[in-house]
């Protein structure tokens, strides 16, 4: 079984027309992938109509697809409230954040209120990190050490992943769970990432993710199968991780 940790469903100025769930679907039925964790794509800063999109391709297709919310902190107490009903109401099983899309910083105030739903709903937060001031590995990896009882989801970096493997603060990160799609051009740093698997890094904290339209689910497929990993160690990233931390 394969379930990819990181998809996406709906409208952006980044693609060319809707990227539907059948669209998705077909991408995944191509690729031998049985399940999807979908949320909205970017920009904003408005996601309702976005997530109510989420909402009504999980529900049209409830044995493929798995929703998870896509946040703006901008919109304070309203949009923790609209948290609260996609995940209790509508059965969405996490919440992500993208500081870089959306204009502010991983360590914001604005942030903490919605780390602390997460723990008190119990469900991980996906992160999107990038090579910038709003969002870099290294406030992430903060953000992790200080809410140790919330899972965070974050693309792989290898200045993340030399932080919560290899500093002082490493044991404190073992919340700090990292999706296989690198950054742009990056596959050769992956490569070398999963090949040391489990001896500099544990397999239980790496999840299988292609952020599909983005990303290119045959590539990161190709990428794993590359690496000679122990069948175990692949059924872990591929499916066991995020059955675990989404718990289906």
């Amino acid at each position: 079984m394969i379930i990819d940790a990181h998809a996406y469903v709906g409208e952006s100025i980044y693609w060319r027309r809707k990227f539907e769930a059948e669209d998705l679907i077909k991408r995944m039925d191509k690729n031998g992938i049985s399940m999807a964790v979908v949320t909205a794509p970017p920009p904003g800063p408005d996601y309702q109509a976005a997530n109510k999109k989420v909402y009504e391709a999980v529900k049209k297709y409830p044995d493929r697809l798995i929703g998870i919310y896509r946040a703006n902190p901008w919109f304070k107490e309203k949009e923790l409230e609209r948290v609260k009903i996609a995940i209790k109401d509508w059965g969405f099983k996490g919440i992500k954040l993208d500081p870089q899309n959306d204009a502010y910083s991983a360590i914001s105030p604005l942030v903490k209120p919605f780390i602390e739903l997460a723990e008190k709903l119990d469900v991980p937060v996906y992160v999107r990190t990038a090579n910038s001031q709003f969002c870099p590995p290294e406030a992430v990896v903060f953000l992790a050490s200080t809410f140790p009882n919330v899972t965070v989801i974050t693309k792989h970096t290898p200045l993340g992943v030399s932080l919560a493997s290899k500093s002082p603060m490493a044991e404190k990160l073992k919340n700090l769970i990292f999706g296989t799609h690198p950054l742009r051009g990056a596959h050769q740093g992956i490569d070398r990432f999963l090949k040391g698997l489990p001896v500099l890094f544990d397999p239980k904290r790496v999840v299988f993710t292609t952020e599909v339209p983005f990303g290119y689910p045959e590539l990161e497929l190709k990428t794993i199968e590359l690496t000679g990993l122990d069948e175990e160690i692949k059924r872990l990233i591929l499916s066991e991780n995020i059955k675990r931390v989404l718990k289906l």
